[in-house]
């Protein structure tokens, strides 16, 4: 899981912490308990805000195309440039 996930997770979380609290407030009235609650939660809702402004948004990665047309050997030196499991050409194995 990423960090975005897990920072999205807790924002759910928070939210779902803030309805339920609503409720009890609806049913208790302003409870001095709940209302600390109430406190605490937008608190941290603030405090996670401010971490995902730190963290940014996610990265896209863009895509890279390579092309699959010919390549210009002569990028590749002036034939003294050893051939994959040949070696260089002319030359000789050691004795």
């Amino acid at each position: 899981m990423t960090i975005h996930d897990e920072l999205g997770q807790t924002r759910r979380a928070l939210q779902n912490l803030e309805k339920a609290l609503a409720g009890l407030r609806n049913q208790l009235g302003p409870h001095l308990d709940v209302l600390r609650l109430i406190d605490d939660v937008s608190r941290c809702s603030t405090d996670l805000r401010r971490l995902e402004e730190q963290v940014g948004p996610p990265r896209r990665h863009e895509l890279v195309v390579i092309p699959d047309d010919d390549r210009d050997h002569g990028l590749w030196g002036a034939g003294d440039v050893d051939h994959e499991g040949l070696g260089a050409p002319g030359r000789r194995g050691g004795v």
